[in-house]
């Protein structure tokens, strides 16, 4: 009834009321039990798509308000799975002081496909709504085709559950849902084991094999620990690269047995590239995550495939690429107040890292794809880089990937971090049109789609 009323009443006075619109500027004032509420979105350019800009919230009752993407119909967006529906989650929170409050909207945010409303709600309670332009509106064409990105499975590291292994779990649940979105792929950053035993990459292996579709990685720092063989990965891991017989689309494997680039047709002259690292070794002045006989094969690579898209999956982030900027506050990593960070970022300065780092300035047609530090998207709000960046387009556009196995948060004076496996798990769906890449962060364990890591670049 309440909820009748409130769509009654947001009718009667969005007749009454003034539109105010200007140039990426909307808003319109709602009242809900006395309260009158005002959304007003400045955005930052014009371009269809792009959620850039500025939200602020007037109401005569303070407190916080949860801003989420409706529909047409003013209804919470929702994309179907299946035979069920995945929500989107907020968008942003604003804090409401004084009468008023607004929220900064990350540069990369995307509005949704489907998107045509923007909604507040303070308490759970529906508090305000505008439409978005149209000329704002998702509008990218036709869908050229869909991936999804993961990272940081850990079999045998999580152990709570009646399973034995959680990550059993958390990985066939994250495939299960991502089985709704018609992918070509599914791309994982590394880490698939605690200690590159060979019971983790079997586990791997037998999940996989229940989808139609490829999965692909590169190692990761724990991949490649003390009971890591080369053996076991080429046995296990990545099924039709290796051997004499190669799956259709692999077109490229290093003398290494490790990496391989991967170029179906069906991506419309796109790459691939997994590049995997050979050690756990990190914050020496020797350190060494990479061969050089890697970095030329990576070069050779990246320059052939110059002029289209390559995505690049390789498990350890830059910590921080630019010259004179704070190390952790790069993609892939956070500094808190209590100068809490990951503490194994790819090592600042050392041979592998200055040339990797140059690959990256020089190719800025590469998404990499990174994971590692299992940082949660939701700690963006303690670094705005950490999910996604590209250093005002001077490298190339670099992505964290969370752990679908046990996502990490802190807080901002907490000196410390919480694992979240069992709790929470978290990958991207990747969806490329002829111009666009939308990347859509997931929560898989609460079958969420997360608007606030909801990223769009230019292809």
């Amino acid at each position: 009834m309440v909820s009748i009323l409130t769509r009654i009443s947001a009718a009667f006075f969005a007749m009454l009321m003034p539109l105010v619109v200007s140039f990426n500027s909307i808003s319109i004032s709602l009242p809900f039990m006395g309260n009158v509420a005002t959304i007003e979105y400045d955005f930052l350019n014009d371009e269809a798509g792009s959620a850039a800009g500025e939200i602020t919230v007037t109401a005569s009752m303070d407190g916080k308000y949860d801003i989420y993407w409706g529909d047409c119909c003013g209804n919470k967006l929702s994309v179907d799975v299946g035979n069920s529906k995945a929500y989107y989650s907020e968008l942003a929170t604003v804090e409401v002081d004084d009468g008023e409050g607004s929220f900064e909207v990350h540069p990369f945010t995307a509005i949704p496909e489907g998107a045509e409303t923007v909604l507040a709600y303070r308490c759970g309670i529906f508090s305000g709504e505008t439409d978005i332009p149209e000329e704002k509106v998702f509008d990218y064409g036709a869908k050229t085709y869909t991936f999804g990105a993961l990272s940081d499975v850990h079999f045998n590291r999580y152990n709570g559950s009646l399973s034995g292994d959680d990550s059993c779990l958390t990985f066939s649940n994250a495939l299960n849902f991502i089985d709704n979105f018609d992918v070509e792929l599914v791309a994982i950053s590394g880490d698939l084991s605690v200690h590159g035993e060979r019971d983790a990459f079997e586990k791997f292996n037998s999940i996989v094999s229940e989808h139609d579709y490829p999965v692909y990685t590169c190692t990761g720092n724990h991949d490649v620990d003390n009971q890591f063989s080369l053996e076991n990965w080429q046995e296990l891991i990545n099924t039709g690269v290796y051997g004499e017989t190669k799956a259709e689309g692999i077109v490229e494997v290093s003398d290494n047995g490790l990496d391989f680039v991967y170029a179906p047709e069906s991506i419309d002259g796109d790459v691939f590239v997994f590049l995997s690292q050979f050690a756990w070794d990190y914050n020496e002045a020797t350190s060494r995550i990479l061969k050089d006989e890697q970095l030329d094969w990576l070069e050779a690579q990246l320059e052939k495939y110059k002029d289209t898209t390559v995505y690049l999956f390789f498990h350890t982030f830059l910590n921080n690429p630019v010259e004179g900027e704070v190390l952790g506050t790069g993609e892939g990593n956070l500094v808190n107040d209590a100068g809490h960070q990951y503490d194994l970022p790819f090592t600042n300065g050392c041979p592998d890292e200055v040339r990797f780092r140059g690959l990256m300035d020089k190719y800025e047609n590469v998404v990499f794809f990174n994971g590692h530090s299992h940082w949660a998207y939701d700690m963006q709000e303690l670094n705005p880089n950490l999910n996604i960046a590209d250093y005002n387009g001077e490298y190339a556009t670099m992505v964290h990937l969370s752990s679908v196995a046990s996502p990490r948060r802190t807080t901002a004076n907490l000196a410390d971090t919480t694992e979240h496996y069992m709790r929470s798990s978290e990958g991207m769906i990747v969806t490329v049109y002829e111009d666009k890449i939308v990347l859509t962060a997931v929560d898989f364990m609460r079958g969420e789609m997360l608007s606030y890591a909801t990223y769009v670049i230019e292809k």
